[in-house]
């Protein structure tokens, strides 16, 4: 029992960085992912608010783990949020973090966190910020600057939206990528873990949509997917696993690791080209959907077989609930989530006389199907070699739509918690007063004395503006608005 691809060298290049308790145990997955030299393949990175909770960690380096120094931060987001902001030693301590030890040199770099609002749930909102401020906001202001030498200064000035766009287009070429992964959490976690959840989601949502940030895709894994994929398991195939936790940790870096090293083999005359699959991850962005669908080898027949696997893989993923790439509305018409590039690979542990139209047919009947507003290409290939004495396929793809959790559930939840805490009459113990009206007359205060009386003072700022200055200040300039 093996699969002998896992060992190639990998198609993209990472670095894998862990914020939080949940994210750093997905980055310690990753880091147990060794090669022949028994070193790990990918670098693996782990920042945590305090000591404690990175010394449960099995395989990333002692050097490889950070901590803010912060005893913990109870599951409050927004005080964290403030912490980060406003405490210099820590602001510093996430900052030197991000621009000394996250390796920009590899070809991604993954963030991954909880959010189930510990120090993972903040601290990535603020690494992402940081991460740009050093690596690709640099790269815009130079292309900027470039442009602004080049162009007649009223020109340039009045135009200015328009050469921001073209400076962000050159620049992206020459972006540091990152991919976000974060987690939902369970239902049983409570409304309060609801709300943050889905206030933080859509600032993440935010950040994946602003071409600037070069964030190459957004993957919202759900824990409360993985708890019910895992109840389903019998006992004795969960092997080691000992929760769903762990079970959603190690299923996530097993199978992006494969897809990363099975797009590097050989063995047939269609197989899956490395640059294919870095462009399907690398370029665009949106939600990343990957799934994984695996038979015995001795069920599959036919090359029929295998093209089946692969359209109902392309129906859910392993991660999270489906996306609805499609909606019909009350006057009929269709509403789509756009899909970027798709990739299609099987895997197969014997050689059988499948031919290869299998993975033709999948491709032709996909790209032909209303379910797909497709925006790219189909990418397709076949590997044969060891694979646990397995067919597998795996299929994945980026779109503008979101699990179905995300968009709407969520929110559904809160609002069935909320309806059953109204449902609850709750009584509130209390001590009795002893009244003593004879005390009021000690508080006759004079305001004044305390300088609290209200003063009101207003004055009108000079907005006569030089109509003949065109300096544009590039350092502050805000790309958030700026249309697509």
């Amino acid at each position: 029992m093996a699969k002998t691809f896992t060992k190639n060298t990998p198609a993209i290049n990472m670095t894998v960085v862990g914020f939080g308790q949940a994210g750093s145990r997905i980055a310690d997955e990753f880091a147990s992912i060794k090669n022949e030299n028994g070193n790990s393949v990918y670098n693996c990175l782990a920042l945590n608010s305090n000591d404690g909770d990175l010394k449960g960690l099995k395989y990333i380096t002692e050097s490889n783990r950070v901590s803010l120094n912060l005893g913990g931060l109870g599951k409050n987001p927004q005080k964290a949020i403030s912490i980060l902001e406003e405490n210099e030693d820590v602001k510093n301590r996430l900052k030197g973090f991000i621009q000394e030890r996250v390796r920009p040199t590899d070809d991604l770099v993954l963030f991954f966190a909880g959010l189930g609002g510990g120090t993972g749930t903040s601290t990535i909102v603020k690494a992402l910020e940081e991460f740009y401020d050093f690596n690709n906001k640099p790269l815009i202001k130079k292309e900027l600057v470039k442009l602004q030498s080049e162009i007649e200064p009223k020109e340039f000035k009045e135009n200015l939206k328009k050469y921001m766009k073209i400076a962000i287009k050159k620049a992206e070429e020459k972006f540091i990528k990152v991919g976000v992964v974060v987690t939902l959490p369970l239902r049983a976690d409570g409304p309060d873990a609801l709300r943050q959840v889905n206030d933080f989601a859509q600032r993440i949502w935010k950040i994946g949509q602003d071409k600037t940030k070069g964030i190459a895709f957004i993957k919202f894994a759900d824990n409360q997917h993985f708890y019910d994929e895992f109840k389903k398991l019998p006992e004795n195939e969960r092997g080691n696993v000992e929760n769903y936790r762990d079970y959603a940790n190690k299923r996530f870096s097993e199978v992006f690791h494969e897809l990363n090293t099975a797009t590097t083999g050989g063995g047939t005359s269609v197989t899956f080209d490395s640059q294919d699959f870095r462009r399907i991850i690398l370029e665009n962005t949106g939600s990343l959907v990957i799934n994984k669908l695996t038979k015995p080898i001795t069920n599959i027949n036919n090359g029929h077989d295998v093209k089946e696997m692969i359209l109902d893989s392309m129906e859910g993923s392993c991660f999270h609930q489906p996306i609805e790439l499609t909606n019909i509305l009350e006057n009929g018409d269709m509403v789509a989530a756009k899909v970027h590039h798709i990739g299609l690979l099987a895997v197969l542990d014997e050689k059988k006389s499948l031919g290869s139209s299998f993975i033709d047919d999948a491709r032709v009947e996909i790209t032909e199907k209303n379910t797909f507003s497709l925006s790219g290409t189909v990418f397709t290939g076949y590997l044969e070699e060891k694979n646990d004495h397995s067919a597998t396929v795996y299929t994945f793809y980026k779109t503008d739509g979101l699990p179905a959790r995300l968009a709407k559930g969520l929110v559904k939840e809160y609002e069935e918690f909320q309806e059953r805490q109204k449902a609850v009459i709750y009584q509130s113990a209390s001590i009795e007063s002893i009244n003593d009206e004879d005390d009021d007359d000690d508080f006759n205060i004079d305001l004044a004395e305390f300088g609290l009386e209200e003063v009101a003072s207003t004055k009108e700022e000079d907005q006569n503006e030089n109509k003949n200055n065109y300096e544009v200040d590039i350092d502050n300039l805000n790309f958030d608005d700026l249309d697509d």
